[in-house]
């Protein structure tokens, strides 16, 4: 699939990512990520996409201490680069007969593994798995991706992740109000309940 566009977005009642991933001759691939394999997979993908920057920049030769530094500094430039000249406002294009354009089906994949590889051509490949039990059938799919896609992927999971507050620290436990020594506490918390549960 030659990919045309990226949309990841966070979907409050599910809880979870959603990645739709359109090409130029059609088509869409939707996959759900969940907060455990998206915690798991952003440090994974942002080294990897690193590595792939540093790769495209490396000297054939084995670099030095300084080399390795300008290195690193090429790779964030580049970095940077790719994502001014990213389109972050164009909207997602819908495809227009939705039942006819989803090759894995009407509903998304809900991703249980990735296997990020960045190939020696610099591409970075992505291979995302359905391994749910009970089904014996293993929906999956693989993404290869340019520098500036995967840094545009990473831009979108990060806004996505902020949107999620999947990474804000939890609030700190209530105070402990004791009445009468050190053997009774009145536990008073203030909690809201929730509406529904996951």
């Amino acid at each position: 699939m030659n990919i045309h566009q990226v949309s990841v977005s966070y979907v409050h009642e599910q809880d979870r990512l959603l990645i739709r991933i359109n090409g130029k001759e059609g088509g869409e691939l939707r996959a759900w990520l969940t907060r455990r394999l998206t915690l798991a997979l952003w440090p994974v993908l942002n080294q990897t996409a690193t590595d792939q920057m540093k790769k495209i920049a490396a000297p054939s030769e084995a670099a030095a201490s300084l080399d390795e530094q300008r290195q690193l500094l090429l790779a964030a430039f580049r970095k940077e680069a790719s994502l001014r000249s990213g389109d972050f406002e164009t909207p997602y294009r819908d495809q227009p007969d939705q039942s006819a354009d989803l090759p894995l089906g009407p509903e998304p994949l809900l991703l249980t593994e990735v296997k990020v590889t960045l190939m020696g051509s610099g591409q970075l490949r992505l291979q995302m798995f359905e391994k749910l039990p009970g089904r014996e059938a293993v929906r999956n799919v693989q993404v290869m991706m340019d520098p500036q896609l995967s840094n545009g992927l990473l831009h979108l999971l990060h806004q996505s992740l902020k949107a999620s507050q999947w990474l804000q620290a939890l609030p700190p436990p209530a105070d402990l109000e004791t009445s009468g020594g050190p053997e009774t506490a009145d536990l008073t918390l203030d909690l809201v309940k929730p509406k529904y549960l996951n």
